[in-house]
């Protein structure tokens, strides 16, 4: 196990470059991050300037890719005895890291640093914590999700005085003007898809609490999204789109969807998608001429306004096996609360900062589109559902979504069995 871990952190440094000497005095200090490309570019800026400021620590960043699924280079490195001394997690996986005793309860050290929970996100704070305990202090927080439409294709469509919609009546009147097909029904364009809110699971959360639905029962630890109707109802009104132009026929027009500069988005060929606070700097680099507009996402018109909102983030633990806990946490606490941080986020990576005083806020200020995703930070209470099989639900409801749209389940089926097989991880998790 040894050899397989020594090959591995071997390989990792061979590809990012041999680590530079630390200046002499100072605790090395080895960080995992998840950032290729422009994002870790700027991350090793920011590790570079606490670099110059600390006069204890000296960080040593190695790239290592993570996801909701990929997380056992971290696993074998604890379990061999050489784990960084601080690594990133995503929100949703850190109670499973957690339960399963991977990454160090933070209280005892927050409490030393004068770091409060309060001072976070309160969405952000929850999925961090597990039996009452802390285990992560949050880096970005992640505003989900901002409603963008192009005022372009409203225009041409004119609909533009009309705006965007506010309720789900208004989305399917609209997305029926704004979709064209060809002379063999084909799409050309399409007005909105559903189930293209960043993967099936995000999608049926975000539409789930539109509709008022819950997943979870946090008193008696239960999976609930396949007895809950509102959920149900979400999921029938996201069918409701495959019924009207096809599931194959729109999966047909959006087999030619790209990245970047080719978003379908930007080239108009969806006039109204889900955004992401990132999706701001995007559009800047590829497409500065973009005439587009962000509001709050649609919600049903029995509901009154919108509850679809949610939060995620990045955020910072420290692995079972720490050789310097301490200072690691004197990295994180500067990289979670110092105003560098906290303007780089904004300006570079356009992301916002899981901490609430922040000054980096003021750039929001007067930017009509980064205002709507602070009002999300400010008034969501909304985040994934903090159990140790977070990772294992999001696969259930991806194939649930999946099964419901492609007519292989019904979808109460499909959401009925998400919730059995996802309650069977999570009681074997719990030890139940």
């Amino acid at each position: 196990m040894f050899a397989a871990i020594a090959a591995l952190l071997f390989a990792l440094y061979t590809r990012t470059g041999a680590p530079p000497p630390p200046p002499e005095g100072k605790t090395v200090v080895t960080v995992w991050h998840p950032w290729p490309g422009d994002q870790g570019e700027e991350f090793r800026r920011l590790v570079e300037v606490f670099n110059e400021q600390s006069d204890s620590c000296f960080v040593r960043l190695l790239y290592v890719p993570n996801n909701l699924s990929s997380n056992q280079k971290l696993f074998l490195s604890i379990s061999a005895g050489v784990p960084p001394d601080c690594t990133f997690v995503d929100g949703p996986q850190v109670c499973e890291w957690a339960a399963r005793s991977a990454i160090e309860p933070l209280d005892h050290l927050m409490a030393r640093h004068r770091v409060r929970n309060e001072d976070f996100w309160g969405p952000c704070v929850r999925q961090n914590q597990f039996h009452g305990q802390t285990y992560a202090l949050t880096y970005c927080a992640d505003p989900n999700f901002a409603f963008f439409w192009n005022r372009e294709v409203f225009g041409e469509a004119g609909l533009l005085e009309q705006g965007p919609p506010k309720t789900i009546e208004d989305l399917d009147r609209i997305s029926r003007q704004l979709t064209q097909l060809d002379d063999r029904g084909r799409i050309t364009r399409i007005g909105f898809i559903p189930w293209n809110v960043f993967g099936y699971a995000n999608s049926i959360f975000t539409w789930g609490w539109a509709f008022g639905g819950r997943f979870y029962d946090y008193d008696n630890e239960r999976i609930v999204c396949g007895e809950d109707p509102h959920v149900l109802e979400a999921l029938h009104w996201m069918l409701s789109y495959a019924d009207e132009y096809g599931f194959e026929n729109i999966n047909s027009f959006a087999e030619g969807f790209g990245d970047q500069a080719d978003n379908p988005f930007i080239r108009g060929k969806i006039a109204m998608a889900a955004g992401h606070v990132s999706n701001i700097q995007l559009f800047k680099k590829y497409a500065p001429d973009l005439d587009y507009g962000a509001v709050a996402f649609p919600f049903p018109e029995c509901m009154g306004s919108d509850h679809s909102a949610w939060m995620g983030g990045w955020c910072m633990a420290i692995p079972r096996g720490s050789r310097h806990p301490e200072e690691s946490f004197t990295f994180m606490k500067w990289l979670c609360t110092s105003a560098e941080a906290g303007r780089s986020m904004i300006v570079t990576t356009g992301t916002f900062p899981g901490f609430i005083h922040s000054p980096g806020f003021d750039l929001v200020q007067g930017n009509e589109k980064l205002e709507i995703f602070y009002d999300i930070l400010r008034n969501t209470q909304h985040q994934r559902p903090v159990m140790p099989a977070q990772a294992y639900f999001m696969g259930a409801l991806d194939r649930a979504i999946s099964h419901a749209l492609n007519r292989i389940k019904s979808p109460e089926q499909a959401l009925m069995d998400a919730q059995r097989e996802t309650q069977k991880e999570l009681d074997r998790v719990l030890g139940k």
